[in-house]
């Protein structure tokens, strides 16, 4: 075990457009903290990354909390604990929970952390822990819900999802074929787009820097989408808004494209095909379905061990590079799943 616990604290906000980088941070070292009565100790294993944390740290409306300047950047990730004052908990036991952009925390597991905000104890971890950051955790639920309660995925539907090749993305694609639904993705590169239907057996892919997206959802959906799994916002949920099925679903998951606009953020022009197609267009947040977790891992779990979920893991190695890993996610050159390794697993 190291000597130190190493952190990115917020040094500044971003200013408006600015893309995510080192410089709003500051890399410092301190002490280990030491765990109270109830408290665990936990060494950080992996750290996720979500589009959502550019919005902790910005001085925008955001239905997240703000990280104060000073403070450890906030970020989930998965763990074990190395010490434990908490009658639950035993060294060696792995958790999921918001570690922060640190080597070391100290968490404070309670019946309300697991039901509200997910944190505690991972009840059958499985090797790589990442996996309860990913397939097997909030990403895999996010997916999960999204499509099915949200979206109301059935065989033979038409499922679209935009930011394909994103960690979202290339779920909720695999979900939706794993059900029997015929799958486009939306991506950002020829070799995402190659990615996706080679390696995650999407029926088709749209590159939409060098293709018309509107003329090509036209031919690959004559009869219209029955589900847009919306990841990006902007002019791609404008031009899917004009490929409706009859009484087709819009989930609205992320907005990443408008993310980091400067002034207004170009808004939908399509949206009177809502009434023309008697569509729905609804936005979720997985918290809302915590206490159905167990439901989507089971779910997820078992399409990991039958080989029909690809992990889609997308790893950086080392809590240094920890804004790069997340500004990878606006620069578009992740793949899958973005992760950083902060340590082995044990």
């Amino acid at each position: 075990m190291v000597d130190i616990n190493r952190q990115w604290r917020l040094k500044r906000h971003p200013e408006p457009g600015e893309v995510v980088s080192a410089d709003l941070f500051a890399f410092e070292s301190g002490a280990i903290p030491k765990p109270d009565d109830g408290q665990v100790l936990v060494r950080t294993l992996a750290l996720g990354t979500s589009p959502a944390q550019r919005s902790y740290i910005s001085l925008g409306r955001s239905m997240h909390e703000k990280v104060k300047l000073g403070d450890v950047m906030r970020g989930r990730g998965v763990g074990v604990v190395i010490e434990s004052r908490h009658p639950d908990y035993k060294p060696g036991d792995i958790m999921s929970a918001s570690l922060g952009w640190q080597d070391y925390s100290v968490q404070t597991p309670s019946v309300h952390a697991q039901r509200i905000l997910n944190i505690g104890k991972v009840a059958q971890p499985v090797k790589p822990y990442s996996l309860h950051l990913g397939v097997l955790g909030s990403a895999g639920a996010t997916g999960y819900f999204g499509l099915l309660d949200v979206g109301e995925a059935k065989p033979g539907d038409t499922v679209v999802v935009s930011a394909a090749a994103g960690g979202i993305g290339s779920i909720v694609g695999q979900i939706a074929r794993n059900i029997g639904c015929r799958v486009i993705g939306i991506a950002g590169s020829d070799e995402k787009c190659r990615w996706v239907v080679d390696a995650l057996k999407f029926d088709a892919a749209i590159n939409y820097k060098t293709e018309n997206v509107d003329a090509r959802l036209g031919e690959l959906c004559p009869d219209g989408m029955n589900v847009y799994f919306d990841n990006v916002g902007g002019d791609i949920l404008d031009a899917a808004l004009d490929h409706l099925a009859l009484h087709a679903r819009i989930v609205v998951c992320g907005f990443i494209s408008v993310e980091q606009a400067v002034g207004p953020a170009p808004g939908p022009k399509n949206y009177g095909n809502l009434v023309r197609r008697r569509a729905r267009m609804e936005g979720f947040f997985v918290l809302d379905y915590v206490e159905r977790f167990d439901e989507s891992e089971a779910k997820m779990r078992a399409w990991y061990d039958a080989g029909k979920l690809d992990p889609c893991e997308d790893i950086d190695h080392g809590l240094e590079l920890m804004p790069e890993t997340l500004a990878s996610l606006f620069k578009g050159t992740n793949r899958g799943i973005k992760l950083n390794r902060v340590a082995p697993d044990p």
